[in-house]
This record gives C-alpha cells, structure tokens and sequence, in this order.
C-alpha cells in the first residue's frame, strides 16, 4: 500500500515537472509572467521565484553599473574634450585625456553582466531537463523567497 502511494507521489511529481516545464524555462527570459501566473505547480515556482531574484539582480547591477560608469567616464574623459577645444579655440586644455583606462573600466564593469547572463542559460537547462536546482553564485542569494 505505500509503495503504491510512493508511486502515485512520484507520478504526480513528474506530471508536474513534465506539465510544467515550458513556464520554467520562461522562468529565466521573461520572469514576471510565469511568477504571477503559476502559484501551484511547485517546479514552476521554484524556477519562477530563481528568474525573479535573477532579475532583481541584473536590474540592480545595471543601474550601479550605469551610474558607476558614467561618472568614471566622465572623469577620465573630460580631458579629451578640453584637448580637442584647445585645438578649435587655441585656449590651453584642463584635466586628462584617457579614453583607455575608461574603457577598461567600462569593460569590467560589464562582466557580472555575462555572468548573470550565464547563470540565467545554467537555469534554462535545468528547468529543461527537469530538475530543481539551484542555479550557481545566484541561488544562494534569497531576495524574494517564496
């Protein structure tokens, strides 16, 4: 009698993981709908809840990325604009010109970027295959739970 209810637990499990797996993997590219539109099936909502707290992340990182970005930018190329002033007005030119540090810094800037980005596939290919796992680096972080 219980291996037949283990059995059925199992089946039911698997139909949920089966019927589910479409809204898991939107999960990851478009979060908000599979979040608010599945509350039951518990192997949508786990990705769902993991594609929302990616997103929170991502939105977060931009908006800093962004600010940190414009500001360091501007800074380091405020030079190059003085220089080229000083060659249309013949004034003398004030602050530094260094378009390479800038870029360098844009650039490490967009890494977490790539990583959020792969993270995101790693959890594709989870909900595709079936699982209920936590996806590297950003599974630990809980900002919505449930």
């Amino acid at each position: 009698m219980e291996k037949e209810a283990s059995n059925d637990q199992k089946n039911t499990k698997q139909q949920e993981i089966d019927s589910g797996k479409g809204m898991a993997v939107l999960a990851y590219i478009i979060a908000l709908i599979p979040y608010f539109a599945e509350k039951k099936n518990k192997f949508v909502r786990f990705h769902a809840v993991q594609g929302m707290n990616i997103l929170i992340i991502a939105v977060g990182w931009s908006i800093i990325a962004g600010i940190v970005s414009s500001i360091v930018t501007g800074a380091l190329l405020r030079g190059c604009v003085s220089e080229w002033a000083y060659l249309v007005t013949g004034q003398a030119a004030h602050g530094s010109c260094n378009p390479g540090l800038a870029s360098l810094i844009s650039f490490i800037l967009w890494i977490p970027s790539i990583i959020i980005g792969i993270v995101s596939i790693i959890g594709i290919v989870y909900a595709a295959q079936g699982q209920e796992k936590e996806v590297p680096i950003l599974g630990k972080v809980k900002i919505i739970k449930k």
